[in-house]
């Protein structure tokens, strides 16, 4: 069984209690993601096991992958560094210690631009490769990215997808710029894979969230349960045709995930026969 695990930071908001408007998610053309919610599962988890933990973004990406922040938690700068320098050892960095996300680790890949996040998926013995894009748009590195996820199921066990561009035009409070990225991943990363996913005679589970809710209002981070898509190819359903990924429509199913490294537990031991074995 394959997995692919695309995180998109950000993507969640909270609604705007001065305007009363909807949320990013809730108002953008995302037809991609809201096939994977109707086809599959959506569901909320949360972003920290302990609501005493820092609400960073990297602390939430840590522990989505199964590291305990109990161990201590990384440096920023140590993790910039080791994803930038191909030939560090991790012995180099003293905040920075390995960790294992069975079934994945060692059989797996990352897909992302930012350096943070390379580092910290060498941490997992996950192995970053490289993303050549022709500009730097964010369509043009959603493409490339999207481009190489084939391949990347092939020969791995394990994809992870990292793209930061909702989160960016969270912390600027742009409404606008929010909805526009939401609508290019959905359009440029999220439909290709999807695409893949569902043509593909690999049995493959596709699973989509976030790190944290990231109010466009408040510039900052909240520690509140985040929403996740679950696809699984083989277990293909048409469900309601209404049916949107959203925030709210998150939180209206029972989910047994009460730390959010259950999410990556839960990918790695999925395992389910063929149809007719």
């Amino acid at each position: 069984m394959k997995t692919i695990l695309i995180v998109i930071a950000g993507m969640a908001d909270l609604p705007d209690p001065f305007t009363a408007q909807d949320t990013p998610l809730s108002v953008a053309k995302t037809p991609a993601l809201d096939m994977l919610a109707r086809r599959g599962e959506i569901l909320a988890v949360p972003p920290l096991s302990d609501f005493n933990e820092e609400i960073s973004h990297k602390n939430a990406l840590l522990s989505l992958l199964g590291y305990d922040l109990g161990r201590g938690i990384p440096k920023m700068e140590e993790l910039l560094e080791f994803g930038l320098n191909n030939s560090a050892a991790i012995n180099d960095f003293p905040s920075l210690r390995p960790f294992v996300i069975p079934a994945f680790s060692g059989h797996g890949v990352c897909l992302t631009t930012s350096a943070w996040v390379r580092g910290v998926a060498k941490c997992a013995l996950i192995r970053p490769l490289d993303i050549y894009s022709p500009g730097s748009s964010d369509a043009e590195i959603a493409d490339a990215i999207a481009q190489l996820v084939g391949n990347a199921v092939v020969n791995n066990e394990f994809v992870f997808i990292y793209i930061d561009s909702p989160l960016r035009a969270s912390l600027r409070g742009d409404y606008k710029a929010k909805i526009r990225a939401l609508e290019v991943l959905d359009r440029h990363l999220i439909s290709p894979v999807a695409d893949f996913v569902w043509k593909s005679e690999l049995l493959i589970n596709l699973a989509v969230t976030t790190d944290l809710i990231t109010p466009w209002h408040r510039r900052q981070p909240a520690s509140l349960r985040v929403p996740v898509a679950l696809y699984f190819n083989n277990q293909d359903h048409e469900g309601d045709p209404d049916q949107r990924f959203t925030e709210v429509e998150s939180m209206l199913n029972d989910s047994d995930m009460m730390d959010p490294s259950d999410l990556i537990r839960y990918l790695s031991n999925f395992n389910v026969e063929e149809e007719g074995d």
